[in-house]
């Protein structure tokens, strides 16, 4: 899911192309105008653009394809998503079909950036199933694997990320996304060997590194964990890029006052994701004030947060804070990224936000849910006998 310049993917629906419009200006021209801003970074002026040449022919899937996926880079997700299907069509032919692949593919990128995973799979599944523009399928399979991933059906992602490298087994970057997966599957030494052919495919890659050092701290194999990291940082790193990743690196070798200076020099360069790692710092310091505030800016600042894990350490350190109101807004936002990770923890800290915001009731109905879905938390089993002390006792239903 690498970032690819935009082109048209799609079919002219019909074969007369209308050249009435606006001044002396067709819709032609503003098409390509909007495919000019939109690989440019400029989805603003691309989605006035794309909107202009759609006014002058309405009758162009790829006008409506390209309009849609600026309305994804902006975050109109539902938007864009009414767009892509106006393009569907229920024929079978070639052209339809081309037009066909091109939206489903699109509409699941729009559900995936949405954080509805589900529904983003089954728009990839429409896709793929479509004989035409085969030459998208190892992108949508990329997407596709990503989503089970989110979802956590890791063993589904692994399978997917399998059929890439069937038909590319040099991808390094697939090789570290089935490492993921084999990882939260428990599959060590698959998780391993994938985070091996990772880095001697792309040795100079900070992030498959990294990937491999979670592995092992979380085997307990510290020694082995901390050579990784070594080696890591030995990478001769040449861009302002490489500068933030041994930043990352020096956080997780401990060496906190280096990473404070690097991570606050890449904030320079426009890191803003060194806001994270400054409020991780801090938080380990007991400095929760300025964690939060680190914290605060990453998610203002973001450019694109894919989960939920800032929303959960923001929360955490305003509860110790006792600014109970905002942690539970935060809680709320981070909830909505349905982050299969991060999900477990936002729901016991929602608790926790009731607990002390003295709504017990809140607490408890919040509580019923929770066990309900993660029945081993026996601390959570026994912080509900305690709430059901504080409910008032008129209220038999929760004496069961």
């Amino acid at each position: 899911m690498k970032k690819k310049k935009l082109k048209s993917t799609a079919i002219i629906l019909l074969s007369v192309i209308l050249l009435v419009g606006c001044g002396s200006k067709s819709a032609g021209s503003y098409y390509k105008e909007g495919l000019k801003y939109f690989n440019n970074g400029s989805y603003v002026k691309a989605e006035a653009s794309f909107l202009k040449a759609l006014e002058i022919n309405g009758n162009r899937a790829d006008y409506y394809i390209d309009y849609a996926m600026t309305l994804v880079q902006l975050g109109k997700f539902e938007e864009a998503a009414q767009y892509f299907d106006r393009v569907i069509l229920d024929k079978d032919n070639g052209i339809v079909n081309k037009n066909n692949k091109a939206a489903y593919r699109g509409e699941g990128i729009a559900y995936f950036k949405s954080h509805d995973y589900k529904k983003a799979i089954e728009q990839f599944d429409k896709a793929l199933a479509i004989d035409e523009l085969r030459d998208l399928d190892r992108d949508i399979l990329y997407y596709k694997g990503n989503s089970q991933a989110k979802a956590g059906l890791f063993k589904e992602a692994a399978q997917t990320y399998t059929a890439i490298l069937k038909e590319k087994p040099s991808d390094a970057y697939t090789y570290y996304s089935r490492a993921y997966a084999y990882r939260m599957l428990k599959y060590y030494k698959k998780s391993l060997a994938d985070y091996d052919k990772a880095i001697k495919l792309d040795n100079n890659n900070y992030d498959y590194y990294l990937g491999k050092y979670f592995l092992l701290a979380e085997e307990g194999d510290t020694d082995e964990a901390a050579a990784v990291l070594k080696m890591a940082a030995n990478i001769k790193g040449t861009t302002k890029e490489d500068e933030f990743n041994l930043a990352k690196v020096h956080y997780y070798m401990g060496n906190y006052d280096d990473a404070v200076t690097e991570f606050s020099e890449a904030l320079k360069n426009e890191f803003t994701e060194s806001y994270f790692f400054l409020g991780n710092i801090y938080e380990q310091k007991k400095d929760y004030e300025n964690a939060a505030y680190n914290y605060s800016m990453y998610i203002t600042q973001g450019a694109d947060i894919t989960s939920a894990v800032v929303y959960n350490q923001i929360a955490f350190c305003l509860i110790r804070l006792n600014n109970y109101e905002e942690a539970l807004s935060y809680i709320q936002s981070g909830l909505q990224y349905n982050d299969i990770v991060f999900n477990q923890p936002l729901k016991r800290n929602e608790i926790v936000v009731y607990e002390n915001m003295g709504e017990f009731e809140k607490a408890y109905d919040l509580m019923k849910e929770y066990l309900a879905e993660y029945p081993e938390d026996e601390d959570a089993a026994a912080e509900n006998e305690f709430i059901k002390t504080r409910l008032p006792q008129a209220s038999a239903s929760h004496k069961k």
